[in-house]
């Protein structure tokens, strides 16, 4: 993740147009350690934030994600860390955290999803070819393509499979 960037609204249009009627552009800060470090020194509250993060995060390695927060919060309150903001909005904290935590693994599991059927319709697509290759006794071509990418793309494209 890069130390900033900028996301646009328009780079979501489905259509794109050369004259914007809207443009929002939000320039993302990235305050994770080890990144914009003196921006994040100089706020208080933001330094705070980003221990409290990095607290779940340690603890989230050796306990689900609910007790992590609820470890994190307990602990960020003893030594003082968004102390007042934590014990005011405690319940808050941990339903924001946990419905951010599900958004995130929905995404990761769409994601997963999405691999798995590509490599299937990649399986799909290689199975064809071979049988094709076989159907026109090219087994020369099937061993060949089994070896060698480029030559497999060619046999790919030749029977329209690519």
């Amino acid at each position: 993740m890069p130390e900033q960037s900028v996301l646009r609204l328009s780079d979501a249009y489905e259509s794109k147009s050369e004259e914007l009627d809207l443009e929002l552009r939000i320039r993302f800060i990235n305050i994770n350690p080890g990144y914009n470090e003196e921006m994040v020194e100089k706020s208080p509250t933001l330094y705070q934030y980003v221990k409290f993060v990095d607290t779940v995060r340690k603890y989230q390695k050796e306990m689900p994600f609910p007790e992590a927060v609820e470890k994190a919060i307990d602990e960020c309150i003893k030594k003082g860390i968004l102390e007042e903001f934590l014990r005011k909005n405690r319940a808050e904290v941990l339903r924001v955290s946990i419905f951010e935590y599900d958004e995130e693994e929905h995404m990761r599991q769409e994601r997963e999803e999405s691999r798995k059927e590509g490599f299937e319709e990649g399986e799909e697509r290689i199975n064809d070819l071979y049988d094709k290759l076989h159907e026109l006794n090219r087994e020369e071509d099937i061993w060949k393509a089994i070896k060698d990418v480029e030559h497999r793309k060619k046999l790919l494209e030749e029977f329209h499979l690519d």
